[in-house]
Order: C-alpha cells, then structure tokens, then sequence
C-alpha cells in the first residue's frame, strides 16, 4: 500500500514539474520513473504492469486517432518524398550500425533502427500549432510528412514482430469485417449513448482495444498495431463527437500514459549505465540526430518549399514510440537490459536539441 500512495505522489510531482517547468511530460515521467526504482519494487506492483499496457494501447490509438487522412492527400506527393526520407535514410543507417558496428542479430538491429528512425507527431504538431503554422498549406504538408513517418515507423514494427503464421492468416479474415464495419457501429454506440452518466463511449473503445489486442497477440501480432489501426479505422468518428475526443484523451494522457512512461523509467537498470552504455548511447544519438536531420532537411526545402534546416531540427523530436518500441523490444526479448537502456536515454536526449534550437528560429518554417 505504501509503494502504491508513492507511484500515486511521484505521477502528480511530476505533473507538476511539466506545468511549471514546460518540459515534455513524457520525458519527466520516464526519469521519474528511473528515480522512482531506486526505492520501490516497481515491478511487484502487478496493477500498475495492467495499467502501463493500457497505458501503451491508449497511446498507440491516439497516434492513429492523429492521422488525419484529409491532411495526408493534401500535397501527398511532397509529404511522401519528405517523410520516406526521413524514415527510410535513419532507418538504413542505424540498421548498419547496430548490425555491422555493433555486431547485433538482424532482428535486434531492426528494432533498434525503428525505434530511433521515427518522429514524435505530437511534439510536432504541438510545435506547429503554437508557431500558427497549421492552417497553411506547408505546415499542413509538413505535418502529413511527419504523420507519414509515423506510419512507416508503425508498418515496419508490424512487419518484424509479425509472428506470421495460419493463426494470422485466420484473425485477419474474421476481423477484417469487424474493422471495416467499426465506424458505422462506432457512430451508433457514441450517438446513442453520448452524455452517458457511466461514460458507455469509453468503456466500448476499451473493449475494443483490450479484446482485439488480447486476440491479436494469440495470432501473432502485438496488441500496439491492432490499437493503432483502431485509431486510425475511428480518427474520423471521434472527431465527430469533441465531448467523447476530449474525454479519451483526458483519460489517455492524465492517467494511463504517465503510468506507462513512468512504468518505462522504472525497467531502466542505473546498474547497467557504465561507460560502455554511456558510449553505446553516444554512437546512436550522433547516427540518429544526424541521419534524421540529413533525412529531411535535403529533401524539405525542394518539397515543400520550406527551409530544410528547421525541419531536419524538428523531425528529430522522438518520444512515444521510441519509448513503445524499446519497451516492446525488452518484453520481446530482442533487446537487453543495456540496449534498452541506451535506446531510451538516445530517445530522451534526442528532444534536447530540437527544444533549444528551435527556439532562434521564430520563422524557419515560412516561406
């Protein structure tokens, strides 16, 4: 009971901290929860195992429920160009690294790759909506490019943790109907039970991804790809109900996101930061910065017709899915305690440089 009031006053410190400091919640609560291990039994505590997973499902609908298919046809040619480039030259790079230079398996290397090749698209949306950016047309084709990169990032998590085999083949033909006909059914659960006392709109979304994650993992997927397709089958129904969107993310990202950071901080072993992680780490954050920042800066200023520089800074922001990744990756057993913990300082520190530089640059983004 003890160690459960201590993770309940160390989530609302922390939320503190992020309001009166304006850092990236996610990144307080991964440290706290690194400072938090020191003193309890992080992992005796099953409930909040439950929550961090529920936690990871609510965070993998809303990068889904973000993408916003209108966007992504809007000038889909130079989002693709930028966001392919983006994604596909980290990806290329840190695979070599960590299979050619540091001697991992293929499988272990890819995931290291995907894990630090992506974008964070909140911290890019939010980056784009205080600049005011958003309403025009080129920061709506750089948002579709980092929405691309999402997508690529989720596809290839898909394709390597895919344990194929007839178990998918059968899951997929029995849920392929019920995802085609969810947001028909979608709209008639949230228009007839919208302003429910007993909110019925959540619990059913929660139903959805539990049930449906619960299967998928039986058939050889993970649980966070059948949650993003969910977001993604939904983003247009939810935004069709602002009180229910308002609600879920509520829920999303005051409780069950910060356990799942929190929990995430907690799995780092400060035992195993010594001088070969701290060297480990700085290989990949110097591969990672700069593949990504070379990835979308060459290619930005000819597409989009913006300054390559400040998107080659803002792409290299990396959170959620790193996070997710690495975090899937030690529970997967392809990583160890040592890569995991080199992928999420890479994924922390990799949000230093976009939140200093992009402070001098009050109108790189304009034309």
């Amino acid at each position: 009971m003890e160690s459960s009031l201590f993770v309940a006053v160390v989530l609302v410190v922390a939320g503190l901290l992020t309001l009166e400091f304006r850092i990236s919640s996610a990144i307080v609560e991964v440290v706290a929860g690194l400072l938090l291990s020191a003193f309890v039994e992080v992992e005796a505590l099953g409930w909040l195992a439950f929550l961090a997973h529920l936690g990871m499902l609510g965070l993998m609908f809303m990068a889904g429920f973000e993408v916003d298919p209108l966007v992504l046809r809007r000038r889909w040619r130079a989002s693709l160009l930028v966001g392919a480039a983006s994604f596909l030259l980290p990806l290329g790079g840190l695979y070599a690294v960590a299979h050619l230079v540091l001697g991992q398996p293929p499988a272990v290397a890819a995931l290291v790759a995907i894990g630090l090749c992506t974008t964070s698209l909140a911290l890019v949306y939010q980056f784009l909506r205080e600049r005011g950016l958003l309403e025009g047309d080129e920061g709506q084709a750089t948002f579709a490019a980092a929405m691309l990169v999402d997508v690529l990032s989720m596809v290839a998590l898909a394709i390597l943790l895919g344990r194929l085999g007839w178990a998918t083949a059968i899951f997929l033909v029995a849920v392929g109907p019920v995802l085609v006909s969810l947001p028909r059914f979608g709209q008639w659960v949230f228009r007839r039970y919208e302003g429910s006392p007993v909110e019925f709109e959540l619990r059913f979304l929660l139903l959805v991804l539990v049930g449906l994650g619960f299967l998928a993992e039986h058939a050889g997927l993970h649980a966070a790809i059948i949650a993003f397709l969910v977001g993604l089958i939904l983003s247009e129904v939810v935004q069709d109900h602002a009180a229910l969107e308002d609600k879920l993310k509520g829920v999303v990202f005051s409780f069950f996101a910060p356990v799942f950071f929190l929990r995430a901080g907690a799995q780092i072993d400060l035992g195993s930061i010594d001088v070969r992680t701290g060297l480990l780490t700085a290989l990949l954050l110097v591969v990672a910065l700069g593949l990504k920042y070379l990835g979308t800066a060459l290619f930005a200023r000819w597409a989009l017709g913006t300054r390559g520089h400040a998107l080659g800074i803002l792409f290299n922001y990396r959170l959620t899915f790193g996070i997710i990744t690495a975090t899937v990756g030690l529970e997967e057993g392809l990583l160890d305690q040592r890569l995991f913990t080199a992928l999420l300082l890479v994924v922390l520190l990799s949000a230093a440089p976009p939140m200093i530089l992009l402070r001098d640059l009050p109108s790189e983004l304009e034309c």
